[in-house]
């Protein structure tokens, strides 16, 4: 990846970038909400979850996925994953804020660079990242580091505003996932032949329960 290449990819991951991912906190807001999330410690244990039972056989995968078919031109291919990972999410909520996320990269994307987009009639996050950093000449390994760390720090970010946690700690909770962060792109890479699939049953209902919280602060 050269310079060029690096500043694209900050510009795409940046929370500048205007796609909305910061108005949704994936069933974080209802796991505080609940006491299951409520400290450090406990906000630890979700990020691990969700990098190990989400990221790296689902969001992560998927992005791969799609980035080797957007190279190869195989469109059809990238229409059958953005259906896969549309089934497989059970909360209708994180459905719908990874499709509005997806299309808004998307279209701002299109715009930004002159270049027209596939069209996809769902068009979740992950898959809409993998096309407009392909299209950027990123790499693949370097498109889902950067991809795994908007998706952690984003959770980071929105716990800051849900539980009682400094600045400090969070980052320093960050880093720490974030030192599991290539050895799981490494996993992936491993598994790009494998279906995609999902098994976290614990955020799944928190992200179900989300419409049922009194006050939100956040669409998810």
């Amino acid at each position: 990846m050269n310079a060029l290449q690096l500043a694209h990819l900050l510009q795409l991951t940046d929370s500048f970038f205007p796609v909305g991912a910061f108005a949704y906190s994936d069933g974080l807001e209802s796991a505080a909400s609940s006491g299951k999330v409520h400290d450090g410690p406990s906000l630890r244990i979700w990020l691990n979850h969700y990098l190990q039972h989400v990221f790296v056989p689902c969001d992560g995968l998927a992005f791969l996925q799609c980035a080797a078919s957007f190279q190869a031109r195989d469109i059809e291919r990238i229409r059958i994953i953005d259906e896969e990972l549309t089934a497989i999410r059970p909360a209708s909520a994180v459905r719908d804020s990874s499709k509005m996320i997806g299309k808004r990269m998307l279209a701002t994307y299109s715009g930004i660079s002159g270049s027209e987009m596939p069209a996809l009639t769902y068009c979740n996050a992950p898959v809409a990242y993998a096309i407009t950093m392909t299209h950027r000449g990123i790499d693949v390994r370097s498109g889902l580091l950067a991809f795994g760390y908007g998706r952690l720090s984003g959770m980071v970010s929105a716990s800051l505003r849900l539980i009682s946690i400094g600045q400090q700690e969070a980052h320093r909770i960050l880093s720490e996932t974030l030192e599991c962060l290539p050895a799981a792109v490494d996993q992936i890479f491993e598994l790009r032949t494998e279906p995609l699939r999902c098994f976290s049953p614990m955020m799944d209902m928190e992200q179900m329960n989300h419409r049922h919280i009194y006050s939100r602060l956040f669409r998810s």
